[in-house]
């Protein structure tokens, strides 16, 4: 590695210990300043480098994560499943934190840690098959029945559910820490929708970009193999069937904690995101909403919990699934992975008892041991707990019972009548607690403002199926503490995250496998098929909405022209012509308070400080910012459709707008703004595939830019004014649809018996030939729905285009331009009618469904 120019950093050595330092029980090869062997790289790295330039790394990891548009957290309810202590905490959205230096392990410590992974991940999957079969474990005495039952993620609903092939639990996780003598400990299982695997991936992409030389050059196991074993795992679920079997993924919504991850998997993976609404039960089976009908669905991986997933027999009040979900499982026409009832496995009441298990089940000893876990339901460890609660962290074994609202309490963090208080209740209902040591955790090294400062890190690993076995990441998702003294590690408080290095060369490389026969089969055709209502209709907004922002950028920087030549010229043509101007932007803007009214003469006095609203302020709704904004979001929701080079333009654009100062100049901004819009649109143009996806964008923003440039012609080509003010005029409107280059050498060459005003109209309104006129919107829209093979609504695109192609100019342009003005409104009205059937043709959503009331099967006891 070439090493960064990074400045003087204060004992770099030193500080990087506290993730490297070799302890007992870690079999590693050590060189004599301590420092792990598969760490050197990095080590040397450090060593040689200068403060400036690992701050210039944070930057360059911080740029790359914004223009990779990663995200955590989106408001959604609060979920504690990667909280490494326990605490619930409320969500907010926030930009991913990724740390420029990678955890690195070595390839003699992964070995032991992936067989820990491997064989835990079998033990699981173990009890997962015997407690929804045949509870052996429960009759001989192996697990006692009540810390089973009483639990939240016990669902008898699921009972006798099975899947295809020999593991029932096919993506299993586990969160793991190293302890003071740093043995790797778990913390957790993952089982019911872990996440992150997604976000370890993106860790890696901008890590490889952040040190390109050191990635390059060290020993590292690749990534990719493991999607394709997920893939392959995912169809090995899949029902009996003769064709490709149909795999989607199912999340909360766009906006849940991890839609990025979601997202990023269903790219990697090649099978589409849905939510509830773009499914629908029928005849005993789950079928996929879209928009040229209903397609079957064979395998469901899940993002939503299982008690949620069906408001028939399972959470009433949920909102996220589908009634009907556990029968067709049940019947065997759809697979749920993971199965609905692999959240009893998060169960910490179970932890004591794995070591017996494992026993009893797989014939071997634990490998990886957890933290030291007593369940109060067994006597002898209630009486552990209540005298020593001043010591250990208690944690309701279930999250959603309601049980201290599923949240940790510090034994040692809370006063000795709380302490007398919370032992009551756990003698009151034992079962319903558990208590842990605190894990004292090692610490990596991060990047500060003052050089690197330990935090305490947490590792998540990720299995998935691989017929008798299971294949593990190599790595995983790493994450560190927000700050030096916490041991609270959670995405939801801003913990930080970092690429995990498995030095193996021996592993599988990236790009292997791409040679053999792909797992993917079928996957192009599955990704080419119609999509959902849903992620049609945010396709189509993310069209208007861009097109939306650039056609006011292009209109609001002619305006600011005419402002500064001739704002302080009152009385003048010029001004006359730039107060016309003004007055089209309130029209085609349709942003309020305008430019027109009694209102507006302040604004018409000083029109600079509005224009600059209508450019930045993402409050006012039809400024450029908000308009952009909105496309954000509707790109946002349908991520695993579009181009990844969508979100590096989507991010600069975002920036550019949000970062202004209110001394840069106008123009500049809107410029900046114009070419970053003319990036997004070249993607669309050279990087989508003409499927259906691709024709919902463009139809927005065809019929975005013909309402644009009929309300433009219509306020300022439909109004006779003088004719030295109207020659400004046509050419600012002529401006401001890109379409005056054209309009000048027309002029040059011979109008053919036009005026300059009807030669303006016809190439902004008929012309064919004009990528801005009207006209070629409606015949670009025609293709559109040509591609959907649709029925309904291309019947009345086709009559509009005749209409708009078989308009008279001397006939507009009679009686004072009154049959133009009649026939602009015409065209606008029946762009909304378009607009309309469009999306009551293809993006109507599903009714939303009642609450089903119902009680709990192991109680009998309330309801949700």
């Amino acid at each position: 590695m070439s090493a960064p120019a990074f400045g003087d950093l204060p004992s770099p050595l030193d500080e990087y210990r506290d993730e490297v330092t070799v302890t007992e029980g870690i079999d590693e090869v050590v060189t004599l300043d301590g420092v792990r062997e598969a760490a050197e790289p990095l080590a040397e790295a450090i060593a040689s480098a200068r403060l400036p330039g690992m701050l210039a790394a944070r930057a360059a990891s911080r740029r790359f994560v914004e223009d990779e548009g990663i995200t955590y957290g989106a408001g959604a309810s609060p979920d504690d499943e990667d909280v490494a202590d326990g605490r619930t905490v409320p969500t907010e959205p926030r930009t991913w934190e990724l740390d420029p230096l990678p955890l690195t392990i070595g390839a003699t410590e992964w070995a032991k840690l992936e067989q820990g992974v491997r064989q835990r991940a079998a033990l699981l999957d173990g009890v997962l098959t015997d407690l929804t079969g045949e509870q052996r474990l429960v009759r001989d005495g192996i697990l006692p029945g009540t810390a089973v039952y009483g639990h939240d993620g016990w669902l008898p609903q699921a009972d006798g559910i099975r899947l295809p092939g020999p593991r029932q639990l096919v993506m299993p996780a586990m969160d793991l820490a190293r302890d003071r003598t740093g043995t790797w400990r778990v913390f957790a299982d993952r089982t019911q929708a872990p996440s992150g695997a997604g976000y370890a991936m993106a860790n890696r992409r901008i890590i490889a970009r952040v040190l390109p030389d050191l990635h390059r050059s060290v020993d590292l196991a690749r990534l990719r193999g493991f999607f394709y074993q997920m893939h392959k795992a995912l169809m090995a679920a899949a029902p009996q069937t003769d064709d490709v079997p149909r795999i989607v993924i199912l999340t909360p919504g766009s906006l849940s904690d991890a839609a990025y991850d979601e997202a990023l998997q269903s790219t990697v993976l090649g099978v589409p995101v849905v939510e509830s609404e773009d499914l629908v039960s029928r005849d005993g089976r789950i079928w996929m909403r879209t928009t040229s009908g209903l397609s079957p669905v064979d395998v469901i991986m899940r993002r939503v919990d299982g008690g949620a997933i069906d408001q028939l027999d399972l959470r009433g009040d949920s909102r996220l699934g589908l009634p009907g979900m556990v029968e067709a499982a049940r019947l065997g026409h759809v697979s749920l992975v993971n199965p609905i009832s692999s959240g009893v496995l998060e169960n910490p009441a179970l932890i004591p008892y794995l070591p017996a298990i494992c026993r009893y089940l797989l014939d071997e000893d634990l490998i990886l041991q957890s933290t030291q876990t007593w369940w109060a339901g067994d006597p002898s460890h209630l009486s552990h707990v209540v005298t020593n609660l001043s010591s250990l962290v208690v944690k309701p074994a279930s999250r959603g019972d309601g049980t201290n609202g599923g949240n940790a309490v510090f034994g040692w963090e809370i006063t000795a009548d709380e302490r007398e208080e919370l032992a009551r209740r756990i003698q009151a209902e034992p079962w319903k607690w558990t208590a842990q040591d605190p894990l004292t955790m090692s610490t990596a090294p991060v990047v500060t403002a003052g050089g690197l400062e330990p935090r305490h890190v947490v590792l998540r690993t990720f299995a998935v199926a691989d017929e008798e076995d299971y294949a593990v990441l190599p790595g995983g998702l790493g994450r560190v503490a927000v700050r030096p003294d916490s041991g609270a590690i959670s995405s939801l408080t801003g913990a930080m995250s970092k690429d995990v290095w498995v030095r193996d060369d021996t592993l599988v490389d990236e790009g292997e496998g791409l040679t053999a026969p792909s797992p993917f089969a079928g996957a192009a055709a599955l990704a080419s098929a119609a999509p959902p209502p849903r992620v049609a209709a945010d396709l189509y907004w993310m069209g208007r909405y861009g097109e939306r922002a650039e056609f006011a950028a292009r209109l609001l920087r002619v305006a600011d022209n005419l402002v500064d030549d001739h704002a302080a010229r009152p009385g003048t043509t010029g001004h006359t012509a730039m107060l016309a101007l003004l007055e089209a932007v309130t029209s085609v803007v349709a942003a309020r308070p305008g430019f027109v009214g009694e209102d507006a003469w302040e604004r018409r006095k000083d029109p600079l400080p509005h224009l600059r609203a209508l450019t930045l302020d993402p409050r006012v709704v039809g400024s450029v910012a908000f308009s952009t904004h909105r496309a954000v979001i509707a790109a946002q929701a349908v991520r695993e459709t579009l181009s990844v080079d969508t979100w590096l333009v989507m991010s600069r654009l975002e920036r550019t707008l949000r970062h202004a100062a209110p001394e840069d100049d106008l123009q500049e901004l809107l410029m900046g703004t114009i070419e970053g819009l003319l990036a997004l649109a070249g993607i669309g143009v050279e990087s989508l595939i003409r499927d259906p996806t691709w024709a919902f964008a463009d139809a927005g923003k065809r019929v975005e830019r013909a309402q644009q440039t009929t309300r433009l012609i219509t306020s300022v080509l439909a109004v006779e004014r003088a004719p030295v003010v109207e020659g400004t005029t046509t050419e600012a409107a002529l401006l401001a649809a890109e379409s005056v280059i054209t309009y000048r050498r027309r002029l040059t060459s011979g109008l053919g018996g036009l005026s300059p005003l009807q030669a303006a109209v016809d190439l902004l309104l008929r012309d064919g030939s004009n990528p801005r006129s009207v006209g070629f919107q409606v015949e670009r829209l025609v293709e559109d729905l040509e591609l959907l093979e649709d029925e309904l609504v291309l019947p009345w695109v086709r009559e509009l285009r005749d209409r708009i192609a078989a308009l008279d100019l001397e006939e507009l342009f009679a009686d004072g331009r009154q049959p133009l003005s009649r026939a602009l409104t015409g065209i606008g009205a029946d762009l909304r009618q378009v607009h309309r059937a469009l999306d009551e043709t293809y993006f109507q959503r599903k009714a939303e469904g009642r609450t089903i009331q119902w009680f709990q099967w192991s109680s009998g006891e309330g309801s949700w």
